[in-house]
Formats: C-alpha cells, structure tokens, sequence
C-alpha cells in the first residue's frame, strides 16, 4: 500500500526514508550505550579522586564512599574536617617538628658515632679511615688526614 507521497514501505529498496530511520534508530542505540559507559567512568573517576583527597588527609580510603558531594577540593576538606570535628578526630595530622640538635649535643653525637664496638675509641687507624671515608673530601683534606694520621704514628 502506498500513502499520499506514493511511498511504500514494503519496497526494499535501501535509500528509502525507512532505511534513514532504522540507521538513525541503530546510531542512537549505539550512543546511548556509549553514555552510559561514559558515565560510569567519569564517576569512577569522581570516587578515585575523592579517595585520594581522603588518603591524603590521613583518612581511609574507604571513608570515601560516605561522601556524596562535589569533588572540590575546597568541599571534601571542609567534609572530612567537619566529620573529624564530629567524631572527637583532630583537626588535621599535625607533624612533630624536631629541634635542630645544638652544637654541643653535635659534638657528642660525632663522638659517640666515632667510637668504636662497646663504646671503646678507635684506634688511630679506625679514626684516620673514618675521615677518609667522608665522600666531600676535597684532594687537600684527604692529603691532610693522611698527615695526621702519620704524626698519631710517631
């Protein structure tokens, strides 16, 4: 049967309006699947990205599935900071600076590591070996160590 345009759409003939819709029918399929896959990838993406926020705070990984928020970094500090405020957590990790050792317990330092085995001093050999041992020796000092060491031997 054919409507008023005199198309029939039992013709199977290929250039016809019906094979425009299936292929447009097929493509549209096609792009649709592709959205979704896209979708689940850019979320996946979005998890890892927070979970990394979260590690990189000292929070689990796994904190990071309780958080439905954008993935700002500016919003997920501000999330894990009011969890931590509300579970009793501290604030933020805080790190012990240590205080730079002072001269005098430098010195003690040196000397204790230059001591040989039972806390004994080395013998004059152990100490000029030591010294030549040290890789930011220029050409002089080493020749220098080598001197000391020939006048401990005397």
């Amino acid at each position: 049967m054919t409507d008023a345009w005199d198309y029939d759409e039992s013709d199977n003939q290929q250039n016809g309006p019906k094979a425009l819709r299936d292929a447009y029918k097929a493509q549209k399929d096609v792009n649709e699947k592709l959205m979704d896959r896209l979708n689940k990838l850019e979320a996946e993406s979005n998890r890892n990205r927070v979970a990394d926020m979260f590690e990189s705070q000292g929070v689990p990984r796994g904190a990071a599935k309780y958080y439905n928020g954008d993935t700002d970094p500016e919003k997920v500090n501000a999330y894990v900071t009011e969890m931590r405020a509300a579970f009793g957590g501290a604030s933020v990790p805080q790190t012990e600076s240590v205080p730079a050792p002072s001269t005098d317990e430098q010195l003690k330092l040196q000397n204790l590591m230059q001591a040989g085995a039972n806390g004994d001093p080395g013998t004059n050999f152990d100490i000029a070996q030591s010294k030549l041992n040290d890789p930011n020796l220029s050409q002089a000092e080493r020749i220098a160590a080598w001197q000391e060491f020939a006048r401990l031997q005397k």
